[in-house]
């Protein structure tokens, strides 16, 4: 995906994104997701099992870069 669609297909996705600006959304996809929806699928089950454990959680800059650096190193 280009970086620009990635926000909207991730809502499309699962309800988690909805709130998360985009600009986050945008950062978390340069240095990790890089367009690829596996990689956000990952993504996604980090951070919601993240939020699931801590009701008060927001998904952030701060928890997006926890959730990618779960997924260990990119070339």
């Amino acid at each position: 995906m280009d970086t620009s669609q990635v926000p909207g297909a991730l809502r499309l996705f699962h309800p988690l994104w909805d709130p998360v600006a985009d600009e986050d959304v945008a950062h978390a996809d340069e240095i990790c997701g890089r367009g690829n929806f596996r990689t956000w699928a990952k993504i996604t089950s980090h951070v919601y099992a993240a939020c699931e454990r801590r009701s008060e959680a927001m998904v952030d800059r701060a928890l997006l870069a926890w959730a990618c650096s779960r997924l260990g190193p990119t070339p």
